[in-house]
């Protein structure tokens, strides 16, 4: 019983470490070193008192790891460089560590409600510090990736506010999902769930409303869509078109406008109208683009890979870059396209909850259109959904 009680505060704990990256332990290129530590420890640890369960999922996570390994070596020998592939490593075992630890455990739709209540009023309470010091002028606490230009565009608890904007709304639809499965409901209105938790919402839409980033009023979307109902279809349309009119043509925010530009933008399929609509989103959308238009099937490298860091060299850097990137394409580009479906096949399973198409949005917004694979952000993904579906 000590052993399951543990083991459930190692679930929170890992779910913690995922979910935040405090400006103390971030490094020069934003890694955080919480969470790497974290890491090394847990590992062996798990592994230890958890040694001989296997699973699908790890045969398919080692097999990844090993062909990350393999593929470079075969490919491009001279590219090859331990410390990237063995921090992928490292998140891949983290995430079997996981698993050993959630199935050793007596973890409930309850406990996971309350971690994710709890992560997003610390996200809130953290940005209404930091926007009391901005207001003050005094040292913003937890400070990370800040520019005085925009002095409201803030962080929070990761390192820089676009990933706030990214994991907020994804803790808040699990929310709304365990908050339905503990009230055994099929479908909980949008009405339901705010008079049940209003001070999850009021701190909510805080959040994506005031921390100045764009990404946020994409996002919060992933949020809403969960209340759509299928059987009055057309009703729920005609309230999101005026709701998103409303919001992205009537609204003069500076975020929200623009979210607007960097939208019509992308439909455009112009890399420069995209970077002139907006450079710092632009910076996360235009490098698919580019990575798309070299991709190929036939030659050894669309295979095994043109190498580590190879869209680095291959793809011309945007304007105030010092490297190219290949967003959606950075697994096909530098490991190969057989690592990138195996691990696009893998995590849509993780991610995809059975007759729920906002599940499939997360996937393709998190952790196909995101790109990398070293990256928390993906991984909290990964883990609070398969959790919500393992208690489920």
């Amino acid at each position: 019983m000590n052993k399951l009680k543990i083991n459930n505060k190692l679930v929170n704990f890992i779910i913690i470490t995922l979910s935040v990256s405090p400006a103390f332990a971030l490094t020069d290129d934003n890694k955080n070193l919480f969470l790497i530590g974290t890491m090394a420890i847990l590992i062996p640890f798990v592994f230890i008192i958890n040694p001989t369960r296997l699973s699908k999922i790890d045969l398919t996570l080692v097999s990844l790891c090993l062909f990350m390994i393999i593929f470079p070596l075969l490919g491009h020998p001279e590219t090859m460089r331990w410390s990237t592939v063995l921090y992928s490593c490292m998140f891949c075992l983290y995430f079997m560590a996981f698993i050993r630890v959630l199935f050793d455990s007596t973890y409930s739709n309850d406990d996971l409600l309350k971690i994710l209540k709890l992560l997003i009023y610390a996200y809130c309470i953290v940005l209404i510090i930091q926007q009391f010091c901005v207001l003050t002028g005094l040292p913003i606490f937890n400070l990370s990736n800040y520019s005085l230009k925009e002095p409201w565009k803030l962080n929070t608890l990761m390192s820089e506010p676009s990933h706030s904007a990214r994991i907020i709304p994804v803790l808040m639809y699990l929310f709304v999902c365990c908050e339905e499965q503990q009230k055994m409901e099929e479908k909980l209105s949008i009405k339901e769930s705010f008079k049940n938790s209003k001070l999850v919402w009021l701190s909510f839409l805080w959040c994506v409303c005031t921390m100045g980033s764009a990404t946020a009023f994409i996002f919060m979307w992933i949020v809403f869509a969960k209340f759509i109902n299928p059987q009055k279809i057309l009703p729920t349309i005609a309230v999101c078109i005026s709701v998103f009119i409303a919001i992205f043509y009537i609204s003069e925010n500076k975020s929200v406008l623009r979210a607007k530009k960097i939208i019509t933008a992308t439909l455009t399929l112009d890399e420069d109208k995209i970077l002139s609509a907006d450079g710092s989103g632009g910076s996360r959308i235009v490098p698919t683009i580019q990575a798309a238009k070299i991709l190929g099937v036939t030659s050894k490298s669309d295979l095994f890979g043109y190498g580590i860091d190879a869209d680095q060299k291959i793809i011309k850097p945007l304007p105030g870059f010092t490297k190219g990137q290949s967003g959606a394409f950075f697994l096909w580009i530098n490991y190969g396209v057989i690592i990138a479906i195996i691990w696009w096949l893998f995590s849509l399973k993780i991610c995809y909850i059975p007759g729920n198409f906002v599940s499939l949005l997360i996937w393709f917004l998190i952790l196909f259109s995101y790109g990398g694979f070293n990256n928390q952000i993906v991984w909290m993904t990964l883990t609070i959904l398969y959790t919500y579906k393992y208690i489920r």
